[in-house]
């Protein structure tokens, strides 16, 4: 019998309408447990939507802490000078220290200028070969020239594809090294110009190797027209290089631009004129206005957290009318992030020592209901006489007892605090000794070659492994008067050496007096750090260069805050898993022992602790999370109670339909016991 059939029948024999019956009992079971699934739905809801409500209003605060944790937001700066034609200030930096400066500009800087002979088209050759450009300084008659170890040499190919005045111009600006080609127009002829960066030491020699043969430096249709060099040269110098001088203070600094951006700490300024006795005034200072306004900022978004948590957390007084607990209210959860905020706001930061340590302490006072007031006179106080140590209550700083170990990098999340470091082993660099030079004409009580020492003939070639990279071919064809100039070419031939500047290997060349030998010192640490001699021409051996292998360096051992540390280099490490990990430490040798201590900074410390609430999987999604399951557990108890209650329906209309089947046979019963009663015996009917 389907249900249709059930319910039909319901009632049919008795007259009693059980079909109500049936669906009054169910909902008397329904409607209970509805009601109890709707009010903790209810109150999910609810909660759901307050965390919404407290995320919005955190992410608010977090976006203040990360203003706050902005070193920029601390570090802006105020430059006022005297009105001046002599020079322009550009930029000043967040770097820039505090200060009166005054200064006199007497020399601009000149750049070295020199032009070609003429040519009678801008597409005629030129000639084919190599120019060799290297700078230095030149005397007063370009007699002799002193090279500046420190520049880098460059070469410059023409070929068949740009033998030409146009071609030679474009090859070396497509250098981009420094040097500017432009071609000058002379009625019908063309002049070459060729302009080297600004300075007295890069003044340039141009060296020619034709292509095929060496240089003659006459012959009038050939490259070595564009030499320029001690053994004779067709290039016409029009301008001597020059430095820029200017005083500081009084004190004469020279530099070889005209922009300056090293003089005066984070001070850019570019030099427009020379006026001696002319002298422009700079004052900078800290702007504490930014910073000012991101503390108020701070204080406004704090209290409209507070106050949006409070609504969200307080329980009400359910006897007063119309009064309704916070979504939150008897939530664990949102109730202890609260408590951790508060506590942040209080404490002391770690890490940071003197009179400045937590908010309270630079006038942001926590008032009795919980909100954030400031103290106007201590506020603007700290500000205005301390900015420094107020900075470092908001901002990361670090501090080192001794200044051979420093900490080099740090991330957020490392620990705060002061540490013990010892040092077992210094780091050292890798390096090379050569021998004794011996070349003819060598003195080494004057540090000189008399002859000078002319390397164009050949034999001397070498090759260097640094820190593991083999170099190509290294050529030495100068003439060197004295140690220093031949020092000052080795090292830059060697750290200009394509191979070897493509992975970043560099050396510093020295000269050791007391052994008239050269030294190979690789500019890394560590014990991957060597110089070695691979291959040498057969005059290297009279600079005291032969075929030998180096001595490693070595890396930094020690401890620190009492674990053991990872040495690479000259920087020590925390063990893996680390409370400390992301922090590291240089060292510089000499050292055996020091404290560092290193502060998040208020700021940082807030974000972080944000952080931790809002982060994809943080406490906060982990609560939302809890609360849909709690949710799904409820559709889940509905869905079983439908279920049941179809169960139990099915149940109630089958007991009725058995009920309604005994009345329908209790009358029919009767029925025959009447027709019975009538046919006895000795009976009469009634009537």
């Amino acid at each position: 019998m389907d249900s249709n059939n059930i319910i039909s029948s319901l009632g049919a024999g008795s007259g009693i309408n059980t079909t109500s019956l049936v669906e009054g009992l169910i909902a008397a079971e329904r409607i209970p447990k509805e009601s109890q699934y709707d009010a903790k739905q209810e109150k999910l809801d609810l909660q759901i939507s307050s965390y919404g409500v407290m995320a919005s209003a955190m992410s608010t605060l977090q976006t203040s802490a990360n203003t706050l944790s902005d070193t920029e937001t601390f570090n802006t700066k105020n430059v006022s000078y005297t009105e001046t034609t002599v020079l322009t200030p550009t930029e000043v930096e967040a770097t820039a220290l505090s200060g009166e400066y005054e200064v006199e500009v007497t020399q601009l800087a000149k750049a070295h200028s020199l032009s070609s002979t003429t040519f009678s088209d801008t597409g005629g050759q030129v000639g084919k070969g190599v120019l060799t450009f290297k700078f230095g300084s030149w005397d007063a008659g370009y007699t002799a020239f002193t090279l500046d170890g420190t520049k880098s040499t460059q070469a410059i190919t023409i070929d068949d594809s740009n033998n030409s005045l146009t071609g030679l111009r474009d090859a070396i600006n497509d250098a981009d090294f420094g040097v500017q080609a432009s071609i000058i127009q002379e009625g019908t002829e063309y002049k070459l110009q060729i302009l080297g960066p600004s300075g007295a030491s890069n003044e340039m020699e141009i060296s020619v190797v034709e292509d095929g043969g060496s240089p003659t430096n006459n012959d009038a249709s050939d490259l070595s027209r564009m030499a320029f060099n001690s053994s004779g040269s067709q290039l016409t110098a029009n301008q001597e290089g020059q430095d820029a001088t200017l005083k500081v203070n009084g004190m004469t600094v020279t530099r070889e631009s005209n922009k300056i951006d090293d003089v005066i700490t984070g001070l850019k300024f570019t030099l427009n004129k020379a006026s001696v006795g002319e002298k422009v005034s700079f004052t900078i200072s800290d702007d504490a206005t930014a910073a000012e306004q991101a503390v108020r900022d701070f204080v406004t978004a704090y209290n409209d957290f507070f106050n949006t948590m409070k609504s969200l957390t307080t329980a009400t007084d359910s006897a007063e009318e119309g009064s309704t607990d916070g979504g939150l209210a008897t939530d664990p959860t949102a109730r202890g992030m609260l408590q951790q905020v508060q506590s942040m706001i209080r404490q002391s930061v770690t890490g940071v020592s003197g009179n400045y340590t937590a908010l309270s302490t630079v006038g942001v006072m926590t008032t009795l209901e919980g909100t954030l007031e400031i103290n106007e006179g201590r506020f603007t106080q700290a500000f205005t006489d301390n900015f420094d140590d107020v900075e470092k209550l908001f901002n990361p700083s670090t501090s080192t007892t001794d200044s051979r170990v420093e900490i080099a990098q740090y991330k957020p999340t490392t620990q705060a605090g002061s540490f013990p470091v010892t040092v077992t082993t210094d780091p050292a660099k890798g390096y090379l000794n050569g021998g004794a030079i011996t070349a003819v004409g060598f003195n080494a009580g004057t540090e000189a070659f008399s002859p000078s020492l002319d390397t164009s003939g050949g034999g001397y070639t070498f090759k260097l492994a640094v820190d593991g990279t083999t170099s190509g071919t290294i050529t030495l064809s100068g003439t060197y008067a004295t140690t220093e100039e031949l020092r000052a070419d080795l090292e830059n031939q060697i750290n200009t050496e394509t191979t070897l500047s493509g992975v970043g290997a560099k050396v510093d060349v020295g000269y050791d007096a007391t052994n008239d030998n050269f030294t190979f010192t690789s500019r890394d640490w560590g014990s991957a750090s060597v110089v070695d001699v691979t291959e040498v021409g057969a005059n290297m051996a009279s600079l005291g260069m032969t075929v030998a292998n180096g001595t490693h360096g070595v890396d930094v051992a020690g401890t620190i805050n009492g674990e053991t540390g990872f040495g690479s280099g000259n920087i020590m490490l925390p063990p893996l898993g680390s409370d400390l990990a992301g922090m590291s430490l240089k060292i510089s040798a000499g050292v055996t022992s020091a404290t560092v201590t290193y502060s998040r900074g208020f700021a940082t410390e807030f974000a972080n602790l944000m952080d931790s609430f809002l982060a994809d999987q943080g406490l906060i999604d982990q609560r939302e999370d809890r609360i849909n399951d709690q949710l799904e557990e409820i559709e889940e108890d509905r869905s079983d109670l439908d279920t049941y209650l179809e169960r139990r329906t099915i149940a109630l209309q089958a007991q009725f339909i058995a009920m309604e089947r005994i009345l329908a046979s209790l009358g029919e019963s009767e029925g025959l016991l009447d027709g019975l009663v009538g046919r006895l015996p000795f009976t009469a009917s009634s009537g």
